[in-house]
Order: C-alpha cells, then structure tokens, then sequence
C-alpha cells in the first residue's frame, strides 16, 4: 500500500472514532437540574434534562403524571411509560426528557434508592407495604439463652448458669 493511502485511511478512522466519540458523550451531557433550576432560569427551556427531586401528586392513567418538586419549587412531568416498580408518592426521581418552559416530557423515569431512604410520612417500622412489624429478637424465645436478666430464671438459678456456693466442686464441707 502507498504511504499516502496509509495516512488517509488512517485519518479518516480517526475521524470516525472522534466523530462516535462526541455522538456517545453527547447524549450523557445532560445536565441535572431541579425545580428551582427550572423556574428561576431559562437556561433550560427547550433543552433535554435529567429533573431530580421528590414526586408528588402521582397519577397513572393512559401515562404517568406527577409533580417533581424540591425545597421551593415544582415542575410538573408526564411519562408515557411502564411505571417502575418503587415508584410512589414521596420518592427520589430522576425523570429525564424534554423541557419546553414549563412541563417535562420524560423518556426515561428513574426512581432512586438510597440506603435509608424513606418517605417522609413513613414511620420508624412500617414496611414497603404499608403495614408495621413488630420488633423481635429470637433470643428471647431460646430456653438456653443466657440473657443476664435474674428476673426471667424459674428456679432461682443466676442467669450465669446453676447457682453455686462460690466454692470449687471438688471439695465439699459439711
């Protein structure tokens, strides 16, 4: 092959690399934004976004509609899309689509999951379901289980093990 072949094919596959390159990163240049980025600028109107905050006045129908809002404003938002399963009054979403100045329309709805994440309204042991469990330790209903309290013994014994006379077994005096 001729030097000058060489270098074009090797320029035109630089080309096409870089050119996939700026294709892939494009689509992740998406900025984050809340509600109050949203109001209080119109840097983002007309422009595809990823809307984070806590959904509120959730609603599935023929598509999903909420209202995403954080510590001063709201952004309303319609998916048109399978509901995922944690998705529910109060969580942390991510719903990313178009913004045209005062609505959302999501492609792509994410619910977040972060360790310790609750509801505000849920209650120190409710479950996902909605109802409570009751707190429980298997070692209180375990016979050999020694727990410290003297109280729980029937037959006087310390919670120990056997009382004794504090002496050695082996010798005995009468």
């Amino acid at each position: 092959m001729d030097r000058k072949v060489k270098v074009l094919v090797g320029g035109v596959g630089i080309a096409v690399l870089l050119a996939i390159l700026a294709t892939t990163t494009m689509g992740s240049a998406t900025e984050f934004v809340t509600p109050t980025d949203l109001v209080e600028t119109d840097d983002h109107d007309d422009e595809v976004v990823k809307l984070e905050g806590r959904a509120i006045d959730l609603a599935d129908d023929e598509e999903i509609t909420f209202t995403v809002v954080d510590e001063n404003h709201s952004t309303s938002v319609s998916y048109d899309g399978e509901m995922p399963e944690t998705m529910s009054d109060g969580r942390e979403v991510v719903a990313e689509g178009y913004y045209d100045g005062e609505h959302v329309e999501a492609s792509d709805l994410t619910v977040r999951a972060h360790e310790g994440e609750h509801p505000d309204d849920a209650g120190a042991n409710e479950t996902q379901f909605g109802g409570e469990y009751d707190e429980y330790d298997a070692y209180d209903e375990y016979e050999g289980y020694d727990n410290g309290d003297d109280a729980d013994s029937p037959d006087g014994e310390s919670a120990g093990g056997p009382a004794t006379d504090g002496g050695d077994d082996a010798e005995t005096t009468a």
